[in-house]
């Protein structure tokens, strides 16, 4: 039983460092990799066996486990039950830990292949973003560009007249109103 558990550990811990390089903010490039990756082995049937075997034994260990449980559960409420010993205290905890040792390694299975299909995801609209980057521009987009462009330079124009304006009003404003009402402030 030490080996199973120990095997069911280091699965566990696999799955939590393969879960933390997923959601790492990695460069493209290795996300790319990363992906090539595992489109490589969902398409190996060796792989997709061995998946589908760890799937159906940490199954079958969950419920067994929660069999085991049940049947404390059960033997705590009978009354005619004298109370537990410390072999069934250990056996009760035993079969705790391996329910949630199993449980977690089910939930991160699926957490795994969840986050890979976002990582897919990004890295297929991250390079559509950088191939519509790469595409050379053509030219009614020039023509929009220019036009852009020089309204743009209008606008700026305008700006600055408006500032003029502005400063102008203010000395005039400054201008109408006598020295000495001015404050101390100012």
């Amino acid at each position: 039983m030490s080996l199973q558990m120990s095997i069911v550990f280091c699965t566990l811990i696999v799955q939590m460092v393969i879960l933390l390089t997923l959601v790492l903010p990695l460069p493209y490039v290795v996300r790319k990799k990363i992906v090539d990756v595992t489109f490589t082995l969902q398409k190996n049937q060796n792989f997709r066996v061995g998946v589908v075997f760890s799937i159906v034994l940490m199954s079958l260990q969950l419920f067994d486990c929660i069999q085991r449980l049940n049947k404390y559960a059960d033997s705590e409420l009978n009354k005619n039950f004298p109370g537990i010993d410390y072999d069934r205290l250990a056996s009760k905890f035993y079969s705790q830990r391996n329910l949630y040792l199993s449980g977690a390694i089910l939930y991160l299975m699926i957490a795994i292949q969840t986050v890979i299909t976002i990582v897919r995801k990004m890295v297929l609209k991250e390079k559509i973003f950088r191939e519509s980057n790469k595409k050379p521009v053509t030219d009614d987009e020039a023509t929009a560009v220019e036009k852009l462009k020089h309204l743009i330079e209008l606008k700026q124009q305008d700006i600055d007249t408006l500032k003029k304006q502005i400063s102008g009003l203010q000395k005039a404003y400054d201008t109408l109103t006598p020295e000495d009402n001015k404050s101390k402030d100012e």
